[in-house]
């Protein structure tokens, strides 16, 4: 979002008293740098290791007590909920 944007270039430049222009060109020279990983499709998962692709999921523990006492706004506008998740909340 703009505010977000405005804030962080506000930070860098007030922190390291460099320009934004100076920001604009290390971030380019970096992104340029990093390998970026091909994607043939939504689905492709070739980029994944084999061994983490073969492990079964699992969802972890949750207290219902600790979920209920943190602050859920960031969570606001999610339209999924796991069922099972929703189970252990009603409990």
């Amino acid at each position: 979002s703009r505010g977000r944007k405005e804030g962080a270039q506000r930070l860098t430049s007030q922190l390291f008293g460099l320009s934004n222009l100076f920001w604009k060109k290390i971030t380019k020279f970096v992104s340029n740098c990093l390998p970026s990983p091909t994607q043939k499709s939504a689905s492709d998962y070739n980029n994944f290791d084999r061994e983490f692709l073969s492990e079964k999921p699992k969802l972890s523990y949750s207290d219902k007590n600790l979920i209920e006492s943190m602050d859920q706004s960031a969570f606001n506008g999610f339209s999924f909920i796991n069922p099972k998740f929703e189970q252990i909340l009603n409990k």
